[in-house]
């Protein structure tokens, strides 16, 4: 077989969304589809603005959304539950009723069957990785059955005549905790710790004690998974395993150097990389600097690194 020939029929288990304009042509872990808008073939009669490349596992489904400034989706629900990782921008929009504000960094949960929305504020484009369980797709229907163009904030599209304002006088006018006053569905890594009088959307475990593994940080469990935002230090590395549950791993910030399947891949910045149920992996940082990432596990099984 020739040297194209193999690489071809070479697995696929790291993705570079900067290159999804396309389906790969090869084989591949996770079903691909290539980049378009979500929501509908037009803006004009779809719910959202948001834009990606979206992957398929046997029980997870994301994609990196990006959604222009001033833009985002209208209320609309899902059966699945959805993290968003707030990689730029920041995110704001009701959740059962309550105002969010989600800043880089951060995660957003929205439980499965709850209303919600979901826009880029207007200081910059909103760039988010979406990750859903796949009891549903990556995109909801719209409460209200319309399907007539994205949700605005005030200055942008349908509402350009209003007064365009910044994403601190948002928060500022919202007049209440950007966390919500009742439930907590933004989390920011590393402050974990619990709010006085709120209620948690998700599990929150604030340290990852792993065996075997130099990655160190903390996770939310879902209903139906897990996500942890994770640093390993330069050079730092998990152990050799194999398990039972899906994962994909985000890269944030620096570089891995990802052993799956007994071959080696380099994922890079805001790459990620896919290991199905029962494949054995070993993620190790790559490079002069430490390793940023979000894991997301299904959550059939525990948590492991």
């Amino acid at each position: 077989m020739s040297r194209i020939a193999a690489d071809s029929a070479r697995m696929q288990y790291v993705y570079d969304f900067a290159a999804l304009d396309a389906v790969p042509a090869g084989p591949t872990s996770a079903k691909v589809t290539a980049r378009r808008l979500l929501s509908g073939p037009t803006l004009a009669t779809g719910k959202s603005s948001t834009v990606g490349a979206v992957l398929s596992g046997c029980h997870i489904i994301l994609t990196l959304g990006t959604q222009a400034r001033g833009t985002g989706a209208n209320a609309h629900t899902h059966p699945n539950e959805q993290f968003n990782y707030i990689v730029q921008g920041t995110m704001t929009g009701e959740q059962g009723g309550e105002r969010i504000f989600a800043q880089r960094g951060a995660i957003l949960h929205t439980p499965g069957g709850l209303v919600h929305t979901g826009l880029a504020c207007p200081d910059e484009d909103l760039v988010f990785l979406a990750l859903k369980d796949t009891r549903h797709g990556i995109t909801g229907p719209s409460v209200n059955g319309k399907y007539e163009g994205p949700n605005y904030l005030p200055g942008f599209g349908t509402r350009a005549g209003e007064r365009r304002k910044s994403t601190a006088e948002l928060i500022a006018e919202s007049g209440r905790d950007p966390q919500g006053a009742k439930t907590r569905y933004v989390y920011d890594f590393p402050r974990l710790e619990a709010i006085p009088g709120r209620a948690a959307s998700a599990v929150v475990t604030p340290q990852v004690i792993p065996a075997g593994s130099d990655a160190k940080g903390g996770f939310l469990t879902g209903e139906k998974l897990h996500v942890a935002v994770l640093r390993y230090p330069r050079g730092g590395k998990s152990r050799l395993l194999s398990r039972p549950n899906e994962q994909f791993t985000f890269v944030v910030e620096g570089a891995l150097k990802a052993e799956v399947a007994g071959e080696e891949f380099r994922v890079r910045r805001h790459c990620i990389v896919h290991v199905p149920p029962g494949v054995s992996h070993r993620l190790v940082a790559d490079g002069r600097e430490d390793a940023l990432v979000v894991t997301c596990q299904d959550a059939r099984y525990a948590f492991t690194i």
